[in-house]
């Protein structure tokens, strides 16, 4: 069973020199982080093959709506397996390394998913405060680290990595990649990444799917309120 290893929240030492990791070298650097390319792209793939559930009958936003539950689900479920942990900070759906220096929530990306280091992928859909919170907090611990602040000073607050999923019935596979988020555009989007983790794309041409996936593939951000 791989564990995170001492200071796992810091980027690992292949990313410290290069910021991109394609699919080929994605096990060793996984691997300093506890994780493997198996329990990601088999939550991406089982989002994907959840989401066939889906009928004419649903609302037209269920599809892509399923597709990213079940991945979220699927995601924490083999992790809190592995002794992390989950929670749902701003209603925004993590899991949490054992030491909870880390922590990964899943998003939808557009088309440059997975696809190259080349070029940055952006995210499918607006991002809520619960993502802008994330960005800003990764910002300040790579500042901490660049700095090389005193513990005292350093914010408590965990690295989040996203796993970053996107598939079409246009192109029957499935990308994702395991990424940092950096910057947030003013629309909501995730444009800029500073460290990329590129997964091995899962072919998935078995699948009979009737339409695209659509409708919302994020953290729903919403507000309760007791009635009296």
């Amino acid at each position: 069973m791989l564990r995170p290893v001492e200071g796992a929240n810091m980027i690992p030492e292949p990313l410290q020199s290069q910021p991109y990791v394609t699919a080929q070298d994605a096990p060793s650097v996984l691997a300093l982080l506890g994780l493997d390319n198996g329990v990601l792209m088999d939550s991406v793939r089982t989002g994907v093959a959840r989401a066939q559930d889906v009928t004419a009958f649903h609302p037209v936003t269920a599809r892509g709506y399923t597709q990213w539950s079940e991945t979220v689900a699927y995601l924490r479920q083999e992790l809190v397996g592995r002794q992390w942990a989950q929670g749902d900070p701003q209603n925004s759906p993590r899991v949490f390394s054992p030491d909870g220096k880390t922590s990964i929530m899943v998003v939808g990306g557009n088309a440059d998913t997975g696809v190259s280091v080349e070029k940055d992928p952006r995210t499918a859909r607006r991002r809520g405060p619960a993502t802008r919170a994330a960005v800003q907090c990764n910002g300040q611990q790579m500042l901490d680290v660049i700095l090389e602040l005193p513990a005292t000073w350093t914010r408590q607050e965990p690295l989040t990595w996203v796993l970053l999923y996107h598939w079409s019935k246009d192109e029957p596979t499935v990308r994702a990649e395991l990424s940092l988020p950096a910057a947030v555009t003013d629309d909501g989007d995730i444009s800029r990444w500073s460290h990329r983790i590129l997964l091995p794309p899962q072919d998935l041409t078995s699948f009979e799917v009737p339409q695209r996936p659509a409708g919302p593939q994020d953290d729903v951000d919403f507000r309760i309120v007791e009635l009296s």
